[in-house]
């Protein structure tokens, strides 16, 4: 469950509840025992003003010891407190039911109004002093009091409820949260059910993008993208697969048919001969194609290192020609050398390269026509390209150029080209160059 989506998704959420709940919860808590404080203090204010007020207006303080219900009255409950006591400390009234230990205070004047800040609390006892005056006028001090222990039991019964509350809600956030999201996450599982169903044989499926939610429809959009992309690949492997079977056939055929017919009957030493030759002429022809299809498994997987120079163009196109101006003049074609300036690129495989192209070239040029060599500079690369005359390529051979072992016109091919793997060579070497 580590690792499911659904269950980490849903256990945010909880948390995230959870948080949410308990930021809630200390807020009113906070709120409540303000509030609870704010009312006992005003309550302990109210109770000093009223007992100045009953002690400045009896008769005398003997009435108010024989008649105790008028403060015990006043004061309504067992956790309130009430001293009052003469100057010299005696006692006039004294209400304490609990009997508690209460400090002495220092009082507040006659004339100076309580606050709230005047509130002190002192063993869980919230305490307020301050001086009256008797009926005859002499000095009195007044404690009033309140024992705070209900308040903090209906606080803690607050908490308690609190934490009930963020953990049920966690829950109930996990559970709702785990089930909503399981049931969003099923358009993710029926995708899955569509991939399980795609195979080689079948890589023309795409997964459905109508009636998915808005966020699948991108991943799933990339998904087919990818499916087009293997499938064209897959297409490719298929065809390159093929057209190597069939390219190796005919050398293999080609040895086979001239030895059988060397050991059908006794022959010369000549003949044998002409045999052998013929023979490393196929074998050499099957050595360029191993040797091709080496190069390109070595470029594609990055295997072959550059051994960047920079070169003068020219010098490159100068012994270019002069390689190729046999095979020219036999075509009557002239080779013209335009390139000029510098790169820096691996010159061995710039001059197989453009050697590709020119061979191609020469072979389908026009007779007569003029081969040139060329170089074009804009602002993001350096063009060097072969330029010749001759038919036209239809346009559905042009996007498969430089795929192996294509041929607009297999039936074309001459001993000793490249097998359709020269474009290719070129495409791969323009490839390592960042071409």
């Amino acid at each position: 469950m580590t690792n499911s989506i659904a269950w980490r998704l849903a256990l945010a959420i909880a948390l995230t509840c959870a948080l949410v709940l308990s930021a809630v919860g200390v807020f009113l808590y906070r709120s409540l025992a303000s509030e609870l404080t704010f009312r006992d203090d005003m309550a302990l204010l109210g109770r000093l003003e009223h007992v100045r007020a009953l002690l400045h207006d009896s008769d005398s303080l003997e009435a108010l010891q024989e008649r105790p219900r008028l403060y015990q009255n006043m004061l309504g409950n067992l956790d309130s407190v009430l001293l009052v006591k003469r100057g010299d400390g005696s006692a006039v009234i004294t209400i304490n039911p609990r009997q508690l230990a209460l400090p002495t205070l220092e009082p507040l004047a006659q004339e100076r109004l309580p606050k709230r800040a005047d509130v002190q609390t002192v063993n869980n006892v919230a305490l307020l002093t301050g001086t009256a005056q008797g009926p005859a006028g002499e000095p009195l001090s007044v404690t009033v009091g309140k024992w705070l222990e209900e308040r903090e039991q209906m606080l803690a019964s607050y908490r308690l409820r609190l934490y009930m509350a963020v953990g049920f809600g966690a829950v109930l956030a996990f559970g709702l949260g785990l089930l909503l999201l399981r049931r969003g996450l099923k358009p993710l599982r029926q995708l899955a059910q569509a991939m399980r169903g795609i195979n080689p044989r079948s890589l023309d499926q795409r997964m459905p993008v109508d009636n998915i939610p808005t966020e699948l429809k991108e991943p799933v959009q990339a998904l087919n993208a990818m499916l087009t992309r293997l499938e064209d690949n897959f297409a490719r492997l298929s065809q390159f697969s093929a057209d190597l079977a069939h390219e190796i056939r005919t050398p293999l055929h080609n040895l086979l048919g001239s030895n059988s017919l060397a050991l059908n009957q006794p022959r010369s030493t000549v003949e044998y001969q002409e045999v052998l030759a013929s023979n490393i002429e196929e074998y050499e022809r099957l050595n360029r194609m191993a040797e091709s299809l080496m190069f390109l498994a070595r470029a594609e997987h990055g295997q072959r290192p550059l051994q960047l120079q920079t070169l003068d163009l020219q010098r490159v196109g100068d012994e270019l020609c002069d390689y190729f101006e046999a095979l020219a003049d036999d075509r009557e074609l002239r080779l013209d050398n335009q390139l000029n300036g510098t790169l820096n690129v691996d010159q061995h495989l710039l001059q197989r390269a453009l050697g590709n192209l020119l061979a191609n070239a020469v072979r389908h040029a026009d007779p007569g026509s003029r081969l040139s060599l060329r170089r074009r500079d804009d602002t993001d690369y350096c063009w060097v390209g072969v330029h010749n005359m001759g038919s036209p390529i239809e346009a559905q051979h042009v996007h498969k150029l430089f795929d192996r072992f294509y041929r607009v016109d297999p039936s074309r091919a001459q001993p000793g080209d490249s097998g359709g793997l020269g474009l290719a060579i070129v495409k791969s070497i323009m490839h390592l160059h960042g071409g």
